[in-house]
């Protein structure tokens, strides 16, 4: 069953038709914003994303572009009345709750046929048990309604962990099974739900032991989704100190990208992952 688009995907390929489009036709940003008669900051910026754009600029586009074939045009439309009124339930319920890069990463998760993610302090969001997510928040500074909406956004998130799900690698740091969050009994279950996990049909879970020593990944956690097989179609999520970097385009991609395969090679085999973590619940005082 294909997974439904959501608005940010559904702006990702809009603007990229667009872009397309100019481009075929050899004009340049600072030529089209002339001739519709557009600041060319505003195009620059409708191209990136960073502002929304409107059913009649999309119109006066097409016209300009030259695009006259109805069911292109109705299609381009239509997406662009999507994008404007589609809004995620949840996402409604949560709003707030988190910064506006992070919440364009969770539309556009919900959305890809392909997770990796490397995680090098914590647990993952898509495999934390909700006393684990709690004592993060809470160190976090959050309380109560607050700190409740954070662990109910991470566990609505575990959906796409089921079998029509997407393909999902996750790279976890062995430190990370080390940090005890929340305390010892806490971790102990945490684990067993990582192992419990790693069973799964369309997940992998690798960890990147110590013995590694360096590695790409010690420039930061991140994530990439994938929306389909083609080359460019992804999206990278930067972890930084109090802040995530979301980015659809640009060098960095690749360069991410190239660094989880080297990843994969660095950490343990996939099929090593419940021995480690078995070993580790002894130390913790058994399974």
């Amino acid at each position: 069953m294909p997974r439904k688009e959501s608005p940010v995907v559904l702006q990702k390929r809009l603007l990229a038709e667009l872009k397309q489009t100019r481009d075929g036709l050899g004009l340049s940003q600072q030529a089209v914003a002339d001739a519709m008669d557009w600041s060319v900051s505003k195009l620059i910026r409708i191209e990136k994303g960073e502002n929304k754009i409107s059913v009649t600029d999309v119109q006066a586009l097409l016209f300009h572009y030259g695009v006259r074939d109805d069911d292109r045009v109705t299609e381009l439309v239509g997406m662009t009345r999507a994008i404007r009124q589609s809004k995620s339930a949840w996402m409604e319920k949560y709003r707030g709750s988190f910064g506006e890069q992070f919440a364009k990463f969770l539309e556009l998760e919900t959305a890809a046929i392909r997770v990796r993610q490397c995680q090098l302090n914590v647990v993952p969001g898509l495999v934390q048990i909700p006393d684990y997510s709690m004592a993060l928040v809470t160190s976090h500074g959050l309380s109560g309604a607050g700190a409740q909406r954070a662990v109910d956004i991470r566990q609505h998130r575990q959906v796409i962990l089921e079998p029509d799900g997407p393909e999902i690698a996750l790279i976890i740091d062995e430190s990370v099974l080390h940090r005890a969050v929340g305390g010892q009994d806490v971790l102990a279950r945490q684990l067993k739900r990582i192992r419990e996990v790693a069973e799964f049909p369309n997940v992998t879970i690798q960890v990147l032991p110590f013995a590694a020593g360096n590695h790409p990944a010690m420039k930061g956690s991140f994530a990439i989704l994938e929306f389909s097989e083609g080359e460019e179609d992804f999206a990278l999520l930067l972890e930084y100190p109090g802040r995530d970097e979301l980015m659809t385009a640009g060098p960095e991609l690749k360069e991410y990208l190239n660094y989880f395969i080297q990843l994969e090679e660095f950490a343990l085999p996939a099929e090593e992952t419940p021995k480690v973590i078995d070993r580790r619940l002894e130390e913790l005082g058994g399974a």
